[in-house]
């Protein structure tokens, strides 16, 4: 008896949702924000929660009011910061007409995108008054736009550092543990994640980095987990396909192995003691960074047979304290009670809770078929086939496979005397002073662009290390054994057609006096030949030549005299384009070589300075604080002389390289408008009774 009232019951509630669900898809306001609702429970680019705060758009501003679940403190909302948008002298492109589109907090800090997709930020954890900014960036600061997506979102990590900084909110992460539970503290990490179009890749940059979005990490399954959505907090992204499945993933700038003046190591072990946190400057970080880590099924959901226990696809994820376990995700849903809210748990956690806010919302974002088999991605990874040289040594056959510059790691396979043997090989990116590919990051790794700049680390497998082959083990002691766990050993040039792999003659070993180390060069030449994993899409040039307005008309063969005014409309329309396309061109190269002259003076001062250092030893400087919770000290750029120049000097050559070549695109461009004014010209003097008659300029 209790078994068929339950099921009567389920049914009712079944029946009950049914109604409601058919009630919300008729009402719109339930799910937007025409009216701000009294309580915020999940981010978007629409509204966002801190511990201080709740935040809501309306009417091209931004709301604010206490978040009285956390804080105890009651409030209205209110108009954010006066106006609820950018102003002031610091923001003089934004216009009394634009209006904010979307925005993304974490912390107290507001990163917001206007109706013309640029970026405004507003960053209270200065010392002097805070106001809105236009510009970020390091060591030049420039605007930033949204490129193409489908989504971003914002994460803020950062140390309590009262000396340096005032800092008036509670979500302080302070530190993070590398893959071996190394702590080292945070400085202040603001990162902007951009998913692609595709769903396949998240784009990111920080305040810190030059303001472009050339970084990049693919999806789960590198690239073949198609994100529908995502969420980010302290430097932790969360996303979920349209099955529901989720994934989690701690990742920035500053952490990745690509920053300037920090130090990484592949040799992996527990380096501090107890819960001891290390300096940002002093630390030696652990790499590779972990994988994305696969989220707990929602049991609720996955068991439940007559399908009204739903999940959406609106995802959270928020700081609530130190360290890397300390994260809240949320997925809104409805229970088996038939009740609406959010499912729960702490990020490390193997199970989740459901907390009720009767909160509906649409049931276009339900999730169908939960944790069934997703669309996926096409596959990202290439292999590449060439040649490893050594100087007075035989060259060898190699191959680079699974190869993808924005995934890690790939293999490296060697063929030697009808035998082969496999390595792994990691990348990490490669800081520069300037941007890659500003306006266009897509571009980066693409042959009509530009290749991509990596740092590369061999890891040797202990049986290939040790090998008793004799062949293995002489052409490993020969040409590999002296990179074996070497940190960023290895300059990396790739796109999706070629990739060149350059060891560094001599680098710092440690950042003890004068220990350098000198090893033989090895280079790799290597070429994706298979062509049909090259896709080079219709960009900036290449949409200009095929704009509509050019178009030669299709009925052009019945054209008869009275339509010469027509063609000598659009012969005049197609020279103007190509004119403006070759201008736009001789832009960029002159762009190119601006920014390869700033290398090559970065590189310059960059050498100076490590003389110095290695004449003087490096520079130690007390505590900058009392404050017993922290105790920073600078060693200050040891990890810069540890990193080395050559980042500085492989930007300014592939710029220089840049400068003195046409892209793909705009020579894919300028065929196409050259083809359309020769027919136009063609069909000017066929039309025109006086073929001898000047074309008209």
């Amino acid at each position: 008896m209790p078994v068929i009232q339950t099921e009567c019951r389920n049914f009712l509630n079944g029946i009950i949702i049914f109604i409601i669900t058919i009630v919300i898809g008729f009402c719109p306001n339930v799910y937007g924000l025409d009216q701000l609702t009294e309580n915020v429970y999940s981010k978007n680019s629409q509204q966002g929660i801190s511990y201080e705060y709740c935040y809501a758009l309306k009417d091209g501003k931004i709301w604010i009011k206490p978040n009285e679940s956390t804080t105890g403190i009651k409030g209205e909302w209110k108009v954010f910061d006066s106006t609820g948008a950018p102003y002031g002298k610091d923001v003089p492109s934004f216009k009394p007409d634009d209006r904010i589109v979307g925005f993304s907090t974490d912390g107290t800090m507001i990163v917001a995108v206007s109706n013309n997709g640029r970026f405004y930020f507003w960053q209270p954890t200065l010392q002097e008054k805070t106001t809105w900014d236009e510009e970020i960036g390091s060591p030049f600061s420039d605007s930033l736009y949204l490129p193409k997506n489908k989504l971003w979102s914002f994460s803020f990590s950062i140390l309590r550092a009262p000396w340096k900084r005032l800092t008036p909110m509670h979500d302080i992460v302070t530190y993070w543990e590398d893959i071996d539970g190394n702590k080292t503290q945070f400085g202040l990490t603001a990162t902007i994640y951009v998913v692609d179009p595709a769903g396949q890749k998240i784009y990111f940059t920080d305040t810190g980095l030059p303001a472009t979005f050339n970084r990049a990490f693919t999806s789960p399954g590198r690239g073949t987990f198609i994100i529908e959505n995502m969420s980010s907090a302290a430097s932790t992204v969360f996303v979920i396909n349209e099955a529901g499945k989720m994934y989690t993933r701690m990742i920035d700038a500053e952490i990745e192995g690509g920053g300037p003046a920090l130090m990484f190591t592949y040799k992996r072990g527990k380096r501090t003691k107890a819960d001891e946190i290390v300096p940002i400057m002093d630390a030696m970080r652990s790499l590779p960074l972990p994988d994305w880590r696969e989220q707990e099924p929602i049991a609720e959901v996955r068991d439940d047979r007559i399908k009204q226990v739903v999940i959406t696809k609106n995802i959270t994820i928020l700081q609530t304290g130190e360290g890397n376990a300390a994260r809240e995700l949320r997925v809104q849903g409805r229970s088996r009670a038939g009740k609406y809210g959010y499912y729960f748990k702490k990020i490390f956690d193997p199970s989740w809770n459901f907390k009720i806010t009767n909160e509906y919302f649409n049931n276009k974002i339900i999730v169908k078929n939960y944790l069934k088999e997703a669309r996926k991605g096409r596959k990202l990874d290439k292999a590449y086939t060439g040649n490893l040289e050594q100087i007075f040594a035989p060259s060898l056959k190699i191959e680079l496979i699974d190869f993808y510059y924005f995934s890690s790691p790939a293999t490296l396979r060697v063929h030697v005397k009808n035998k082969q043997f496999d390595m792994k090989f990691h990348t990490v990116d490669q800081w520069n002073m300037a941007a890659q590919e500003k306006g266009h990051p897509e571009l980066v790794g693409n042959p009509a662009g530009e290749p991509k700049l990596l740092q590369g680390t061999l890891e040797i497998p202990e049986p290939v290390l040790n090998s008793p082959d004799p062949a293995i083990k002489e052409t490993v002691d020969r040409y590999f054994k002296r990179f074996h766990l070497a940190a960023f050993a290895f300059q990396v040039i790739a796109d999706d057609k070629k990739v060149f792999i350059q060891s560094k003659i001599i680098q710092r070993a440690s950042l003890s006096y004068m220990d350098y180390e000198f090893r033989r060069r090895i280079t790799m030449d290597l070429v994706n030949t298979d062509t049909n994993s090259i896709v080079i899409p219709d960009l900036a040039f290449t949409a200009m030549a095929k704009s509509s307005g050019l178009e030669v008309p299709k009925d052009w063969q019945s054209m008869t005299k009275k339509d010469i005014p027509e063609i000598e409309k659009l012969l005049k329309l197609n020279k103007n384009v190509l004119w403006e396309m070759r201008i736009l061109n001789l832009e960029g190269k002159f762009e190119h070589i601006k920014i390869g002259l700033t290398a090559l003076v970065g590189a310059g001062i960059y050498y100076a300075f490590d003389g110095i250092i290695n004449l003087i030893g490096l520079p130690s400087y007390p505590p900058l604080t009392s404050d017993p919770y922290i105790n920073e000290e600078l060693s200050e750029f040891g990890g810069l002389s540890y990193t080395g120049g050559d980042p500085l000097l492989d930007n300014a050559w592939l710029n220089f390289m840049l400068a003195f070549k046409d892209p793909l695109d705009y020579k894919k461009a300028e065929e196409i408008i050259e083809q359309r004014i020769t027919l136009l010209k063609s069909l000017y003097r066929r039309l025109s009774k006086k073929p001898n008659r000047v074309i008209p300029a």
